[in-house]
């Protein structure tokens, strides 16, 4: 499971980072991405949106869900930290 939301949030951050840098360019450069990606994935990981769909997942609602919603929420962690 661990893996597959670090894969899940870097696909997201990657997306959004990508949409991100090409509006700041100068401050890209600086980030260090796995880092950024690191700090999301926590963010996520901490997040009681992301242990309600974690437990949905297990009560058999579907992986679909819980992987829509991990990538909502790391979008939006995101957001909040590049604004």
């Amino acid at each position: 499971m661990e893996t597959d939301l670090r894969e899940l949030v870097a696909g997201a951050v990657g997306r959004r980072f990508d949409e991100w840098s090409a509006e700041h360019p100068a401050l890209a450069g600086v980030i260090d991405r796995v880092r950024l990606t690191e700090q999301v994935a926590a963010s996520v990981r901490d997040s009681p949106e992301f242990r309600r769909a974690v437990e949905a997942y297990r009560h058999g609602r579907g992986e679909l869900d819980l992987a829509g919603r991990a990538a909502e929420l790391a979008s939006a962690a995101l957001r909040a930290i590049l604004g």
